[in-house]
């Protein structure tokens, strides 16, 4: 009967993971202690210790009725929540959102950390209590569906375990499962550190080509990534605080990180390595159970492998700050969840975008040649196909040109997958474009003359010049996106175009006779 309650319970709630909406939470119980936020886009981020819900309380107007019978408080390891770690996750994803249009998989334990803790083997994070097991296992199954997503629909992706700290040097930890003593002192690129690593997939298939020493504390690593940020520095925003003993090292703006390639001097001033400082090196049970390393070098060693790659992000008190009245402390959290979704971002681009890569056989097609097929030299099925300017006869859906029904000109065709925000329409978030020339060979042949148009200057601050050698009807100038911005009647072999009131930015200048298009040049409007 027990296996059969099992099995009826699995079953529920594998249709629940799999009826999933991006955006939309979903909860393995009506208790919602652990809660999971489907995604589009090839980011995980799980919070194990943020949760601030008791047994047998009304929170939110919500009864919430496991009484202490059922699940008391732990009484092995550590109790200690990562405050406000709940609340950086949803501005993260809000800021998500904005750019992208698009969701992160997040995954979130409502529970405080006294009643269940799932970063750790099950024994230790529930104490033994069997209903705090279940919950344990509730949030891994929720993060092993994320994974089987994002790897259906990206083929890779990035897993982060969101984490809080309050060591005495106030910076980002972040965690490969490299230890300090070997950050300190090791080769990084040595077989025995990279097979370890929770980014070894990355390691061995990074768009770039990057080392391992690269990844973790080169100019593109993650750490400086933070460093780079925007944000003001935030050991600036309460001199008076508690912590003011510690050395500032003389830094304005970013976010200080370790690792990461930026040394502000001696001692605690070096973000590329620990040092003696206390450091989360990832070695814990997430980070290794969902990345992508052998799992080595750990207790609890398990090894998650794929081609999800997992990173620990500790990120320390004053960035997690809501602010207060009474004390006139700044809320710090917000802007950080803004700079902090713009890096994984970056990163993911730099590291991980051949999402869309696509070629088509040749750059140039004659109306008379057979409608040439796109490939996806990288990039994953499902996208779309859109062209300008506006000429292009093309499928949407398979990228497939039809050469005798296109205009002759110069096209740019983009292919693009994900989700769609405001930024990127009408293409998807991650795209890649390529140009095109259509040609009339027939044109050429018949005419007494070799048709030519000459653009100049070209940058131009405002005029544009033009010599053809037939007379013109007109020219349409259109942004890059497609959209015209300019039509003008010619009617000569030479003339002049005003563009002093477009925005600076590329565009694609078309000149016609009274037949038909002559093609297209790309200029650019400073």
């Amino acid at each position: 009967m027990k296996k059969i309650t099992y099995l009826l319970c699995f079953a529920l709630l594998s249709y629940v993971v799999y009826a999933q909406t991006p955006g939309v939470p979903m909860y393995s119980n009506p208790n919602q202690y652990i809660e999971y936020i489907p995604g589009n886009l090839p980011i995980i981020i799980a919070v194990p210790h943020g949760g601030i819900l008791q047994s047998g309380e009304t929170i939110g107007g919500v009864f919430y009725p496991d009484d202490d019978s059922n699940l008391p408080d732990r009484t092995c390891g550590n109790n200690d929540r990562d405050v406000n770690t709940d609340v950086l996750i949803r501005r993260i994803q809000d800021e998500l959102y904005a750019q992208t249009g698009g969701y992160a998989h997040i995954i979130i334990n409502n529970l405080h950390r006294s009643k269940m803790d799932p970063n750790g083997m099950p024994s230790a994070g529930s104490c033994g209590n069997s209903h705090a097991a279940s919950y344990w296992s509730d949030f891994h199954y929720f993060i092993n569906d994320a994974s089987a997503s994002v790897e259906a629909n990206w083929g890779k992706g990035l897993y982060i375990d969101l984490h809080g700290h309050d060591h005495s040097v106030p910076r980002i930890e972040i965690g490969y499962n490299i230890t300090a003593s070997e950050l300190n002192t090791s080769d990084l690129n040595s077989a025995s550190i990279i097979d370890k690593s929770t980014i070894n997939n990355l390691i061995n298939n990074n768009i770039n080509g990057l080392s391992y020493e690269e990844l973790v504390r080169g100019n593109n690593s993650l750490g400086q990534l933070f460093q780079n940020a925007p944000g003001t520095y935030y050991n600036s925003i309460d001199p008076s605080g508690p912590e003011t003993s510690y050395p500032e090292c003389g830094v304005s703006s970013g976010y200080r990180a370790v690792p990461s390639n930026s040394n502000y001097g001696n001692n605690a001033c070096d973000d590329t390595m620990p040092l003696a400082h206390s450091y989360d090196d990832g070695d814990d049970y997430n980070n290794r159970r969902h990345g992508s390393g052998d799992g080595a070098g750990g207790s609890l060693s398990i090894g998650g492998g794929g081609n999800i790659d997992g990173i620990s992000i500790q990120v320390n008190s004053r960035l997690r700050d809501l602010g207060s009245p009474y004390d006139a402390m700044p809320n710090t959290l917000n802007p950080f969840a803004i700079d902090y979704a713009n890096v994984i971002l970056e990163y993911l681009s730099i590291h991980y975008d051949n999402f869309s890569e696509f070629d088509y056989d040749a750059a140039s097609y004659d109306i008379t040649d057979v409608d040439p097929t796109p490939s996806l030299t990288n990039g994953i099925s499902g996208g779309i196909y859109l062209s300008t300017p506006a000429g292009l006869v093309i499928d949407q859906d398979t990228g497939v040109i039809d050469t005798s029904a296109s205009a002759v000109g110069n096209y740019i065709v983009t292919y693009s997958v994900g989700p769609t925000s405001a930024m990127s329409s009408p293409n998807r978030f991650y795209n890649t474009s390529r140009n095109i020339e259509i040609t009339n060979d027939a044109l050429s042949v018949s005419e007494e003359e070799f048709i030519t148009v000459k653009l100049y200057p070209n940058p131009t601050t405002g005029f544009l010049n033009f010599e053809s050698t037939i007379q013109l009807s007109e020219v349409k100038v259109h942004s890059i996106l497609g959209q015209r911005v300019k039509t003008i009647a010619i009617n000569n072999e030479q003339s002049s175009i005003d563009l002093s009131g477009l925005r600076t930015g590329s565009y694609l200048v078309t000149f016609y006779t009274d037949e038909q298009s002559l093609g297209s040049k790309l200029i650019v409007k400073n």
